[in-house]
């Protein structure tokens, strides 16, 4: 389940956690926790703490992140590992 929602986040563009959730069919506490555990393995990062003065640049647009959630970031090594899951 761990691969099928580094498959998800691979996609491109902005996922919320209820629409990942309801794709994976889990909890949101489940999907929080396997998200911590991506983080936690290498595989994202919290880009909340990249935003600063960027937001004007971002890709995303605008954003809510003091909102629930976090926002999240791929990193070189989950790419790589989404790459080689297809």
């Amino acid at each position: 389940m761990i691969e099928q929602l580094l498959r998800f986040l691979t996609e491109g563009g902005v996922h919320s956690y209820e629409d990942l959730a309801k794709r994976l069919s889990i909890s949101m506490p489940l999907l929080e926790m396997m998200l911590e555990d991506l983080s936690r393995l290498g595989y994202l990062r919290p880009a909340d703490s990249d935003c600063g003065t960027h937001c004007s640049s971002c890709s995303i647009g605008s954003c809510s992140i003091t909102g629930p959630g976090r926002l999240w970031a791929l990193t070189d090594k989950g790419a790589k590992a989404a790459a080689r899951l297809d």
